[in-house]
Parts: structure tokens; sequence; C-alpha cells
């Protein structure tokens, strides 16, 4: 089973386009001053089937593609997360980008063959890789630190590779669900960051950063 932390149908701050969202649940790094830390300290999440989650994705009208993260995406069952993206490229034109703490070149090491985590990588367009790092967060787009680098898997945006790495705007989204929490989606500063924090605990409100 799938362990999602969080998923949004509509999304336009992580990623080109509007987007779906799956924010997986899990993460080992910890790393100081990580936005989603909160969806890996505590156990809620809901448990699905890939079909049910490709389904979920395919009934989302008008959208660019999906955007996966966490959470440390590469921390699901392999088989199930390959499985996952394989209905959905099978089924649909939508474009897959990926963030994960590990380095594209620890993902794609093999003992002379292929590597684990191919049956994955096959299906992705571009992947967002490397750990947060706190000192380095220079207000990057769709990264949250310089280290962190894109790796054009397909053709599909290579040809705007120069303009990503460029880019340094940030926007984010914000909405308050059901239960009374501030979501907050995108890639926020540091500052930003603290900011709310304090504000929002002067005023007795929880917020989730993903």
């Amino acid at each position: 089973m799938l362990q999602v932390a969080r998923k949004k149908a509509f999304c336009k701050v992580l990623g080109p386009g509007v987007r779906s969202v799956i924010w997986f649940h899990g993460c080992f790094r910890r790393c100081p001053g990580c936005v989603a830390d909160t969806m890996n300290e505590v156990a809620e999440y809901e448990s699905f089937i890939p079909p049910q989650l490709a389904d979920w994705v395919k009934g989302n009208t008008d959208i660019e593609g999906i955007t996966i993260s966490g959470g440390e995406p590469f921390m699901q069952p392999l088989d199930e997360l390959a499985e996952l993206l394989t209905l959905i490229k099978r089924d649909t034109d939508l474009s897959v980008l990926c963030y994960t703490g590990y380095r594209y070149e620890e993902l794609n090491v093999s003992g002379g063959g292929l590597s684990r985590y191919s049956s994955v990588l096959q299906h992705i367009d571009v992947l967002i890789d490397g750990e947060y790092r706190q000192d380095e967060d220079f207000g990057q787009r769709w990264r949250g630190s310089a280290n962190q680098r894109f790796h054009f898997l397909t053709e599909r945006y290579r040809s705007q590779a120069d303009e990503w790495n460029a880019a340094v705007e940030r926007q984010i989204e914000i909405e308050l669900d059901m239960n009374g929490k501030l979501l907050i989606s995108g890639v926020p500063s540091k500052d930003f960051i603290n900011k709310l924090t304090n504000e929002l605990q002067r005023r007795d409100v929880t917020a989730d950063f993903s």
C-alpha cells in the first residue's frame, strides 16, 4: 500500500502548469528547516493501492501533469510506486515531476544491471534531487536550496532547462481545510515560514507546510 500524507487536485506552484500533487508519508532524513517535517513526524496518512491513486489523478481534468513529493517518494514500496506511474503514463499524456532527497547518482547506480529504482525512474520526466540545506536556500523556483538539481530524464521539458535553473521567484498557495487547518503548498522562504509560524502560534492556528 502507498502511504499518502496529503494530495491536492489542482496546484500551480510545484512544477509547470496546473498539476495534481501527491505528498507521500515518511522520510528518514530530517533535514533542518524542512517545510514538510510535520507530515513525517505524525502518523497521519491514508493508504491507497496504485489503481485508486491513478484513478484519482485521471479524474482531475485540465491538468498538465502530476508532482510527487513527501516525505520521500522512494521510501514507498517501489513496485507499487512504479505501478502507479505506469498506469498514469499508459492512460494519459500527463508529465511526472518528482522530488527526492536522494541524489540522482544514488538512484541510478546499479551492480551491472538495472538500478532497483529504474522501474520508477523510467516514468519520471523531471527529477528534483538532493536534501534540503537551509544555508543554500536562495529563493530558487520549485527548489528548496541551491544544491538541488533538475534532471530532465525525458525530452518533455528539456528545452526549458536554462529558464528553470535561472528562475528565482517563488509562489505559494494557501488553503483552509474543513478542520480549520491552514494548508500551504509550494516552496516558501525561510523568513516567510518563521514569520507565519510565529503569527499562527500566537493565534492558536495549525499550519501544514508541504
